[in-house]
């Protein structure tokens, strides 16, 4: 509710400042290039930058909200050990020198 009343405020907004142009070129009677080449443009200009805000401030209010959760800190269980391997084979060559069985 609150996220579609705030949308709606900024369109009125942008609205209010996309007209702005058009009001200030009539109330100072501009003339005919003004009218035809420089309103048109601030206007196209403002719009872009509207609708490029239009879009991350959805984009910002539909994003999920996250709650995060204290946890306590646990063993690193996914460690690599590289050295497994080579301690394996020492503990065998051991064994084999010693006339041990190795299971």
């Amino acid at each position: 509710m609150l996220r579609s009343k705030l949308m709606l405020i900024y369109r009125i907004i942008a609205i209010l400042i996309l007209s702005m142009p058009t009001a200030i070129n009539v109330y100072s009677k501009g003339d005919i290039v003004s009218s035809i080449l420089y309103v048109p443009l601030i206007t196209l200009g403002l719009s872009a930058i509207a609708i490029f805000i239009d879009g991350k401030l959805e984009e910002l209010l539909n994003k999920p909200i996250v709650i995060t959760t204290k946890t306590a800190p646990t063993a690193d269980i996914y460690q690599n050990y590289s050295n497994d391997m080579v301690i394996y084979k020492s503990f065998i060559k051991e064994n084999s020198l010693t006339g041990q069985e190795v299971a």
